[in-house]
């Protein structure tokens, strides 16, 4: 497919590889239903317009507080967006301003072994053997890990075409907005990402091409726009609306780690008819048994309590001052981040379940045999 005739973004692009890499039916889904390739936040309106400006300063030498009050693609640029996009920019610039380093901004990579094989990538940097892939993230309710990351290793997979001497590949993402680290980078070797391109990227992309590709639920179907027409998205909701909750004690372990991998998917599910039902009462339209209300909340103050309430009952009426969350004291600036780093730790608040593919390690409990079967056996024998 000649690239002037191609849709703007592939329908096996890295922002949703995740998804058809995992459910190769939901791409033949998709377009037989005409949907949008996703439905992810970070291809919404306040996303574009960081990505723009980010752009901008990277070819133009600017930082981000230059563009405040600047409009890209309908939203203007205030000082949160320039805070975030400025991080962004200090991550990337040292190995830009190497004095071999070639720089690609907004760049656009394909590859002959599948015509659907293209994307943007954020910003590239070759110097010496060795590459930088960053990808942004202007998103801020969804962390985003480096690691193994299928978006990131397409895009190097890409870049490696053109430049076949890099040995060493250092994959990066920028999430500014989320509380937890802004900056995370994973470093491997290029021949790393050339095979997992022929072992997992290029199969899957053959496989949603092939008749009765199968579909999958998983974390992927979080912003697969077919979650609400999804067949088997569908029929996982009506089994958990029919089953019985009591069963589930009677389940196999193999039944029941079967059953919790489509746990999150039905939670999607969920929300997706949530937002669909919410939207078709905002124009009006009746959906039965459904109503639109107000929101719960909490009672708030008229403009002025607070000086009455202090004359009146003096400090008894203010709250004390408490300090700020580790994630929240980090933004403050690097010393704060640097004391964070000495002060902060994770405290330990039990366990909880995940699937195997959480990026968490494993916690290995020990069975009473294990932990105390030497002790037991040691004392029988002594009686």
């Amino acid at each position: 497919m000649a690239a002037e005739h191609r849709p703007i973004h592939s329908p096996l692009g890295a922002s949703s590889a995740e998804r058809w890499m995992s459910c190769p039916g939901s791409v033949a889904l998709i377009k037989e239903l005409t949907l949008p390739e996703t439905d992810e936040p970070e291809y919404r309106g306040l996303g574009t317009a960081a990505h723009e400006a980010g752009a901008k300063c990277l070819k133009e030498g600017l930082d981000a507080w230059e563009l405040v009050g600047q409009k890209f693609h309908d939203f203007v640029v205030d000082v949160e967006m320039a805070d975030a996009i400025q991080v962004y920019l200090d991550k990337v610039r040292p190995a830009m301003a190497l004095p071999d380093a070639k720089v690609y901004v907004e760049y656009s990579i394909s590859r002959p072994e599948h015509e659907k094989f293209y994307g943007t990538v954020d910003c590239g940097v070759v110097y010496q053997g060795y590459m930088e892939v960053t990808d942004y993230k202007h998103g801020q309710g969804i962390v985003v890990e480096v690691e193994n990351n299928p978006q990131l290793l397409y895009y190097a997979f890409g870049f490696l075409r053109e430049h076949p001497d890099v040995q060493d590949v250092l994959l990066r993402i920028v999430q500014p907005r989320t509380f937890s680290e802004p900056v995370k980078e994973w470093t491997v070797k290029a021949d790393f990402i050339r095979k997992w391109a022929e072992e997992k990227l290029l199969p899957a992309m053959h496989l949603t091409e092939m008749d009765g590709a199968e579909l999958d639920a998983g974390s992927w179907c979080r912003f697969c726009p077919a979650k609400l027409v999804c067949p088997l998205m569908t029929a996982l909701f009506g089994a958990a609306c029919t089953a019985n909750p009591k069963s589930v004690v009677e389940l196999t372990n193999a039944s029941l780690g079967r059953s919790y991998q489509y746990k999150q998917a039905v939670t999607f599910y969920m929300k997706a008819l949530d937002e669909e039902i919410f939207r078709r009462l905002n124009t009006g339209t009746k959906v039965p048994r459904c109503k639109l209300v107000p929101k719960k909340a909490n009672r708030v103050f008229k403009d002025g309590a607070s000086e009455v309430f202090k004359e009146k009952f003096g400090d008894d009426a203010m709250s004390k001052p408490e300090l700020k969350s580790p994630a929240e004291m980090a933004k403050i600036g690097p010393a704060a981040a640097e004391l964070v780093k000495e002060y902060a730790y994770t405290p330990q608040t039990g366990l909880t379940v995940a699937t195997d593919d959480d990026n968490r390690v494993e916690v290995k409990v020990q069975t009473t045999e294990q932990a105390f079967g030497g002790a037991i056996r040691t004392m029988r024998d002594k009686i």
